[in-house]
């Protein structure tokens, strides 16, 4: 290696020294979700939708509940993925169980479909986290929705506060990440 080469190693290795790790794209496996979820994401959804036709629920309003099922399936499919750490896989699980649970913040039991609403908020500060760990790829190829899903996470979070109020928006950020 001459002088000039060497110069240059070095200086590729300072400035690759300043930016962030890469890392490597992993091969997409793609998951089929089992015919039981299949038939509970397809129930779900006819659930949701006579929900809003029932109530008249507005389009707004409806547009982040037909989010549910989607997210609920992206959850599930991350915590089957090998590809996914054990860490990510367990705020996964945090939010599907949240999903799951008959009582929460806002309780469908009480409330209808509107008590989705907190699930969904929840599930979206869920994948954000994910997203930090995970490849965006892997993500992606587990999202079944109909728009984008960074979009989709954008638009939940910034619209969160307005849904569900900062009070019910706090108390899930620390059902997820713990806080006190």
């Amino acid at each position: 290696m001459n002088e000039e080469d060497r110069k240059q190693d070095d200086n590729h290795e300072h400035t690759s020294a300043n930016l962030p790790a890469l890392r490597q794209t992993e091969e997409l496996i793609p998951v089929v979700l089992p015919e039981k979820h299949q038939r509970f994401y397809d129930k779900l959804r006819e659930k949701i939708e006579s929900f809003i036709k029932e109530k008249g629920v507005n389009d707004t309003v409806a547009s982040y509940i037909l989010l549910a099922p989607d997210l609920f399936v992206l959850l599930a499919r991350l915590m089957l993925d090998k590809r996914v750490s054990v860490p990510s896989k367990a705020i996964a699980g945090v939010a599907v169980a949240y999903f799951i649970a008959p009582l929460d913040f806002i309780p469908e039991v009480l409330v209808g479909g509107f008590g989705l609403l907190d699930d969904v908020i929840l599930a979206v500060y869920a994948l954000r986290r994910i997203l930090v760990d995970v490849d965006e790829t892997i993500v992606r190829e587990h999202w079944n929705g109909q728009e984008d899903l960074l979009g989709v996470i954008t638009k939940v979070i910034k619209s969160a506060d307005d849904l569900v109020g900062k009070k019910i928006v706090k108390k899930l950020e620390e059902t997820l990440f713990r806080k006190k």
